[in-house]
């Protein structure tokens, strides 16, 4: 077969396997079709006000130079290689289930000490940079989910690169505990973070400096595994950050 047929052939396979496909791959694959289709990169860079456009920007300015024939070759073999997650998203109904689910657990008292001590020892792990510990912590299908950039990694290979990608790029990170709820339903913390950042994360790039942003992390429980269901992330950063990134601060009161 042809390289132009075997380019169009895993074209259609990823269009119709998109929804199954990771994030990261997804990103390398939009590169190598727009190397392949358009040559090197060109107009203006999106600004990181949007994350999604500038990191997809970002992956095919990393291929200039690549002729158009090893851009598909690359697509090619990528798709051919491509391992599918099952990724479709719950309805509205299927949340609104689990959320009623959740609101009638009982408080069990010897639960709760299971949840603290579990969390606790998530906790220590991660200051330990100890992986193996962290995901003793977690179910086998457990999921890392950032909304405000729609990032998911799924299972605990997912979770693994999750903290392989935050400890690589922070790795002086320091939480600090500013809130902590805990019942039947799992724990939530809000932490102050201090950290260098040394590599890019996300589609942050890396700026070598300290910086200091707010989190709040949900730990969903699963009480048939006795383990975290993963995390559900979202940050907060102060007006100074998003200035330094050339960003729009999301709240008016963040702009004076």
């Amino acid at each position: 077969m042809s390289l132009h047929k075997s380019f169009q052939k895993a074209c259609q396979k990823v269009e119709e396997q998109t929804s199954k496909i990771n994030q990261r791959t997804l990103l390398k694959l939009y590169s190598y079709y727009k190397q392949a289709t358009k040559g090197n990169a060109n107009g203006k860079r999106p600004g990181m006000a949007n994350f999604v456009a500038r990191a997809k920007f970002d992956g095919w300015a990393s291929l200039t130079g690549m002729s158009t024939e090893e851009a598909k070759q690359n697509y090619v073999r990528m798709a051919g290689e491509l391992k599918f997650i099952d990724s479709t998203p719950p309805s509205f109904e299927e949340k609104h289930a689990a959320a009623k689910e959740m609101l009638n657990r009982e408080l069990d008292p010897a639960e709760y000490e299971q949840i603290k001590d579990l969390w606790k020892a998530h906790s220590i792990a991660e200051d330990n940079r100890d992986i193996d510990g962290l995901m003793a912590t977690l179910t086998e299908d457990c999921k890392y989910e950032i909304p405000q950039i729609g990032k998911t990694y799924h299972k605990k290979v997912g979770a693994t690169q999750f903290y392989n990608d935050l400890l690589g790029a922070f790795p002086d990170i320091d939480f600090r505990l500013t809130q902590i709820y805990i019942g039947p339903q799992g724990v939530v913390e809000e932490a102050r973070v201090k950290a260098t950042h040394e590599k890019d994360w996300l589609v942050l790039p890396a700026s070598g400096e300290k910086i200091e942003f707010e989190t709040a992390i949900f730990f969903p429980w699963d009480p048939t595994a006795k383990r975290f269901k993963g995390e559900r992330v979202y940050f907060n950063f102060d007006r100074k950050f998003y200035e330094k990134y050339g960003m729009t601060p999301p709240f008016p009161e963040l702009k004076e």
